[in-house]
């Protein structure tokens, strides 16, 4: 029993070890990367760092675990949700960390000596963590496209006034605008440079970042380049359109904001006050787990629960 609780906090370290590192190694690659575009080739960047030192232990133990899953088929959801979250990892790293999600939380849920139903549920909660964060962070980074589309529709326009053309405008707007905008129409111009149709570029860039004010502003360049007018004056109306949505949305977001936080509170404590008496007093809490009424009431009160968060975000949710 030693040993195995030995083990169980050799790999709770090893898991916080492993999120420091995964954590500058982004930094680390997306830096390595911009610097990869000015160098010829591979050889060159060793050549340069012959002292250059290899990747740590627990950066080859994460890859080596990593690479068990390699050859495992993903569903297209998953690097769908990689590759519009912003994220560097594969669909195999990111099982990966589910995983190692999975096992810490679970050890640690083992080691304060909580009954075994709980270690199951924190488990399951563990491998579902990282997925919730990348959501969060795929969910935030498409937001983020309507404020940079006020930008750089400001800047096209602008730029396209002062004698631009419409692809130099874009490329002037990928050198500028940071991610997601900026990268995503330096693409474009890399494209078009190399042939491929505009609109089949477009259509890419649409799939690749989903929202709907890009695809707006996409599909009304390629109606204007197929029927001609004035691009520029064209670039300033979305411009306004967008910046009015963008305030409307803002407004909501206030108006909205105490019935979000209720709908997280209400739902929220029923759960937290049943863990706390599970953990603190497990024999008031026991007879809610081992006699049929309790299930009963657990369950009816857990559908309660769910129905009232429904109707709550149903409320507060307004479509614009």
């Amino acid at each position: 029993m030693k040993m195995l609780l030995e083990l169980f906090l050799i790999v709770i370290v090893t898991s916080i070890a492993m999120y420091f590192i995964l954590s500058g190694y982004a930094s680390k690659r997306r830096i390595n990367n911009r610097i990869k575009e000015f160098l010829p080739s591979q050889h060159m960047e060793e050549e340069v760092n012959p002292g250059k030192k290899g990747p740590s232990f627990l950066k080859r133990l994460f890859i080596s675990l990593s690479n068990i899953f390699r050859s495992v088929q993903f569903s297209e959801s998953t690097e769908k949700l990689l590759m519009e979250a912003g994220s560097k990892l594969r669909p195999e790293e990111f099982f990966a960390v589910r995983l190692l999600g999975a096992l810490g939380i679970g050890t640690f849920t083992s080691l304060i000596g909580a009954a075994w139903y709980l270690f199951l549920l924190t488990v399951v909660i563990g491998f579902l963590i990282p997925k919730m964060v990348i959501k969060h962070k795929r969910k935030k980074r498409l937001a983020y496209i309507n404020y940079q589309l006020i930008e750089v529709l400001g800047m096209m326009s602008n730029s396209m006034r002062a004698g631009f053309s419409f692809m130099q405008a874009m490329q002037l707007v990928g050198k500028e605008m940071s991610d997601p905008l900026g990268p995503e129409f330096d693409r474009v111009v890399r494209q078009t440079g190399l042939g491929v149709p505009i609109e089949d570029v477009f259509e890419e860039m649409v799939n690749r970042l989903p929202n709907n004010e890009l695809e707006v502003v996409a599909r009304a360049i390629l109606a204007q380049r197929r029927s001609g007018g004035n691009l520029a004056e064209l670039l300033e109306t979305m411009e306004e359109t967008i910046r009015g949505r963008v305030r409307i949305l803002e407004e909501l977001r206030t108006l909205t904001a105490q019935g979000r936080m209720s709908s997280w509170i209400i739902t929220l404590i029923p759960v937290c006050l049943g863990f706390y008496l599970a953990l603190v007093n497990r024999e008031y809490f026991a007879p809610m787990l081992q006699h049929p009424l309790g299930w009963m009431m657990l369950i009816i009160a857990s559908i309660s629960t769910i129905i009232g968060w429904i109707f709550i975000r149903k409320i507060i949710q307004i479509e614009v």
